[in-house]
This record gives structure tokens, sequence and C-alpha cells, in this order.
């Protein structure tokens, strides 16, 4: 799209031109796993939910241990939003939904994953996606162990398998 922008329509990628409306800046593209491990915290978790398709939570310090929420295709807004609750809006309440949880580190381990099971027992969820650039083996086991004691899944993912668009297949 950028070479089209300027091949085609004869504009420049430039920050002071895009604001006076006479060129582009191409945004969050492309990225690699050596940009995601130096941009800021909380724009990795921005990147990392809104690249599984999620929503992120507005607000970044004491979100409870979610980062963002998935809403699957076909969610039905809760009695709040179905009734006209002033200022809801089909997302906001809707009863379907899982949380991700994000963490900008190499290998997560086992801790990560027990608080992440709090976060998916208290919200009462049956299924959470866990994003990091890897995870020590004691985090895969528990994640199959919580599995089996409980039936809920962690599905955990890695930033290469999401710049790869591998996700998919996991979720």
């Amino acid at each position: 799209m950028a070479k089209r922008l300027r091949d085609v329509c004869n504009l420049r990628e430039d920050e002071a031109l895009w604001r006076a409306g006479r060129g582009f800046v191409v945004r969050d593209l492309p990225w690699s796993d050596e940009k995601l491990r130096e941009i800021p915290p909380f724009e990795f978790e921005n990147w990392a939910v809104i690249a599984l398709g999620g929503i992120p939570n507005k607000a970044q310090v004491g979100d409870m241990g979610i980062d963002g929420r998935i809403f699957p295709v076909g969610s039905k807004p809760a009695e709040a939003a179905a009734k006209g609750k002033k200022g809801a809006t089909d997302h906001m309440f809707a009863e379907d939904w899982f949380p991700i949880q994000v963490k900008q580190t190499d290998k997560v381990g086992r801790p990560d994953i027990d608080s992440f099971e709090a976060v998916m027992e208290r919200e009462n969820r049956q299924r959470g996606y866990f994003v990091a650039f890897g995870y020590s083996r004691d985090a895969e086991q528990e994640c199959a162990g919580y599995h089996k004691r409980s039936g809920r899944f962690i599905k955990l993912l890695t930033v290469q398998e999401t710049l790869d668009e591998l996700h998919v297949q996991k979720m």
C-alpha cells in the first residue's frame, strides 16, 4: 500500500507532510520480533491484544490481570446492554468473552500461569489466551494440568506465532 501511495498518488511518507494532509505515515506494520522487544510495555500489550483480534483495556494499571478481551463472533449482549442501559455497548457487556494476558518477556513461568488461572476462575471463563515471547516447560505443564483439573483452556501463544499469523490455528 505504501508503494502505491508513493508511485501512483505521488505522496511522500513523512510525518510533517501527513500532519499537513499532503503525505502519509505507515503505522504499526511491519512489526518484527526485535522491534516488539523494544517498544514500551503498554504499547506491546495493545499490539498483542489487537493482533489477536481483541479489544485492549482502556485502563492499563489495575486491570485485574486482564490486558484485553476477545469477543467471539456471534457474542450476544448481556442484559444490561440488551435493556438499553445508559452507556452500555454490545461488547462492553457481552456475556461471552475470553481474557487475554500479555507479558513482554522471553520465558513466562509457572507463577504467571498460576496468576492467570486465578483470573480465569474469578471471571468464570472457560478459555483464555496468554501472549509472550516464550514459555518455560513448567508453564506449559501447568496449563495442561489446569485443563485436566478444571476443564478450562489457557492457550499459550508466542509473539512469533502471532507475527506469522499461526495463532489463528491455535485459537
